[in-house]
């Protein structure tokens, strides 16, 4: 583990790591599979991240998260550490540069996403390289008992086996007692190696505030108002809420944008940036934002409508005051979001 803290301190400027950490990696190191089930904000990027500075071949990262593989991508980069990502967005030339990197061991991490596996050429590709391990996050997609169940992930333990991953880490924020039990039994990971931290976050300031369909908007209105400004997030259900909510905050004086999946992709990214480089932008969205998203100042998250279960609130306001500094989150309970 002094190497270990050594690399965290050189390439992330971390003085030690978090007690979650050190048991993860330190089995890693030791060549073991593990599972990381932190809290949103826990730190479960640098348990694949650090490792795989001490590994000879290629740490594989499978994400359904775009916006998480390309912040992470740009951060590392900026460490001098090289990766990678395979998506549709690249052009041939930087689809061949990518797998010149790989072949040549020049890369360290390749961030994809589960389904890039469906194509045999890639999968055939895979096979001449060296997996040192196979990162696997939300992993808790793989579970039918998980809250966000994806077919492609079942394909992901025979992507272990096929490839000779030496070892596999499954990450996750939110799973139950069941879903652990799952992805342990999937990937092979002795129980002494699922590593669970505590989901307490001291510094949450947490609101419940009945409101009734009517008034909620000028409620959240005028809680904005009552409180500094600064960096915000709103949750809604539907994409016409994150529009009609984001055009209000704006009539309100605030600035504010909203962000869906019925978007131009040019469109989001540009909010995304507008709200990383900010320290009072609000961003109203739906629940895809905030995913993956490396943003240590964010003051405040309000849920305008009922998050869809617990799972998904404790995700969402764990975007929160991941610098550990006091944030507030209130949830607007109006019975109209009930089916």
């Amino acid at each position: 583990m002094s190497e270990a803290n050594a690399l965290a301190l050189e390439h992330f400027g971390f003085k030690s790591l978090r007690p979650g950490q050190k048991r993860v990696i330190d089995a890693l190191m030791q060549g073991h599979s593990a599972a990381a089930i932190f809290p949103t904000g826990g730190g479960k990027s640098l348990c694949y991240q650090l490792p795989a500075l001490t590994f000879e071949g290629l740490t594989l990262v499978v994400s359904p998260l775009l916006a998480l593989m390309k912040d992470q991508i740009d951060a590392l980069g900026a460490r001098d550490i090289r990766a990678h990502r395979l998506d549709s967005t690249l052009s041939l030339n930087e689809y061949r540069e990518v797998m010149s990197d790989l072949r040549s061991g020049r890369a360290r991490i390749l961030y994809v996403a589960p389904e890039r596996f469906n194509n045999e050429g890639f999968r055939a590709s895979l096979n001449a390289l060296n997996i040192s391990l196979l990162a696997i996050d939300e992993a808790h997609c793989i579970s039918e008992w998980g809250h966000n169940f994806r077919p492609d992930y079942l394909k992901l333990a025979d992507i272990a086996k096929e490839t000779k991953a030496k070892r596999v880490l499954a990450l996750t924020a939110t799973a139950t007692p069941q879903v652990v039990d799952d992805i342990a039994k999937t990937f092979n990971i002795e129980s002494k190696h699922v590593v669970r931290t505590s989901f307490y976050r001291s510094n949450l300031e947490l609101h419940l505030t009945p409101a009734s369909k009517e008034t909620r908007l000028d409620l959240l209105i005028e809680r904005l108002q009552s409180r500094p400004k600064a960096s915000t997030l709103v949750y809604v259900t539907l994409q016409k809420n994150a529009e009609f909510v984001a055009l209000a905050l704006q009539d309100a004086g605030f600035s504010a944008s909203a962000y869906h999946a019925g978007m131009k992709p040019e469109e989001r990214a540009r909010i995304q940036d507008a709200f990383l480089s900010s320290a009072d932008h609000m961003v109203v969205a739906t629940i895809a934002f905030g995913m993956g998203i490396d943003k240590s100042d964010i003051r405040q998250v309000f849920h305008f409508n009922l998050p869809k279960s617990l799972e998904n609130l404790a995700q969402e306001i764990g975007r929160a005051g991941r610098d550990g500094l006091p944030a507030y989150c209130e949830t607007l309970i109006c019975q109209d979001d009930l089916t």
